[in-house]
C-alpha cells in the first residue's frame, strides 16, 4: 500500500508526511525484487479468488495506492506499464474535484516556513515555537493532533481556524498535487489499473452516523463512475485502521 511516488528533492521535511512517499527508482527496485524472488503480481479482483479458495500455490502482491495524487500518474504509472504489472488507486472525489483540504501538507509547509505560530481553537489561545528542526517536528504533530481530535464534521473548521488565519490559501496544494479527473480516466481504460472508491471526504467513518458513511461510501463510487463510464467495484478505508473504521463500516 502507497501514497505517493516522488522524485528525490533537497527541500526540508516532516518526517510524517515524507513517510507516505517513495521514489520511483524504489518503487522499480520493489517490482524488480518481487519478480526476481517469484512473487505473481495481480490485480485486487483476484484475491478474493483466492480468499475463497482458489488457491495459487505461489506467493502474491498486490500494489495499492491512496486518495488519488497527480504522481501516482506521472511516475507510477509508467512503471507499471513498463512491466506490464497491475495496480489500483483509490481515490477520494474531493481531490480531482479540487475540493480537498490537504491540510497535512499545508501544516507541513506553515511549521517549515516560520519559527513561531500563533492561532486560536474554540477561544483557546495556541503558540508555538518551531526554530529549530525538532521544533517543527513536535509543533508539526502537536498541532495534526488537535485538528484531528474533534468532530469530523467540523473538521474544516478546526483547518481553516489555524491554517487559513495563518494566510494559507487552502486550496493551492490540492491543485498542485492531485490527479485530474482527465488523467483517472486516461488510467481507467487501461486493463492494468483499477480505480477503486475512498469515499468523497476522506472523514474518519466511525465517527460519522451511518447515513453519512453510506453516503460517502456512494458518492464516491457513483462520482467515478459517472467521470470514467467504468464500474468501481472495489472501496478502500480511509487511513484503515481499526481507530477510524469498526464492524459498522
Amino acid at each position: 500500500m502507497f501514497h505517493r511516488v516522488c522524485p528525490k528533492n533537497s527541500y526540508q521535511r516532516i518526517r510524517n508526511n515524507s513517510g507516505l512517499e517513495v521514489t520511483p527508482e524504489y518503487l522499480e527496485k520493489t517490482i524488480l525484487f518481487l519478480l526476481k524472488n517469484n512473487y505473481k503480481i495481480i490485480p485486487i479482483g483476484q484475491v478474493q479468488q483466492i480468499l475463497n479458495g482458489d488457491y495459487i500455490r505461489k506467493k502474491f502482491i498486490v500494489f495499492t495506492f491512496d486518495d488519488g495524487y497527480v504522481d501516482n500518474y506521472r511516475f507510477a504509472y509508467p512503471i507499471f506499464k513498463k512491466y506490464g504489472i497491475p495496480f489500483t488507486v483509490y481515490v477520494a472525489t474531493d481531490l480531482p474535484d479540487n475540493k480537498a483540504i490537504l491540510w497535512w501538507y499545508l501544516l507541513e509547509d506553515l511549521v517549515l516556513n516560520n519559527s513561531q505560530i500563533e492561532f486560536e481553537l474554540n477561544e483557546k489561545k495556541y503558540r508555538f515555537s518551531c526554530a529549530s528542526f525538532w521544533e517543527k517536528e513536535a509543533t508539526y504533530h502537536a498541532i495534526h493532533n488537535l485538528i484531528l481530535n474533534g468532530p469530523s464534521n467540523e473538521l474544516s473548521v478546526r483547518i481553516k481556524q489555524i491554517i487559513e488565519n495563518n494566510n494559507i490559501n487552502l486550496f493551492d496544494k490540492t491543485s498542485e498535487i492531485a490527479l485530474t479527473w482527465d488523467q483517472i480516466r486516461e488510467m481507467h481504460q487501461d486493463p492494468l489499473v483499477e480505480i477503486g472508491a475512498h469515499t468523497v471526504h476522506h472523514f474518519r467513518l466511525n465517527q460519522l452516523s451511518e447515513p453519512m458513511v453510506l453516503k460517502e461510501m456512494e458518492e464516491s463510487r457513483d462520482k467515478i463512475e459517472s467521470k470514467t463510464g467504468q464500474q468501481v467495484e472495489h472501496f478502500c478505508y480511509p487511513f484503515g485502521t481499526q481507530n477510524e473504521a469498526g464492524n459498522r463500516e
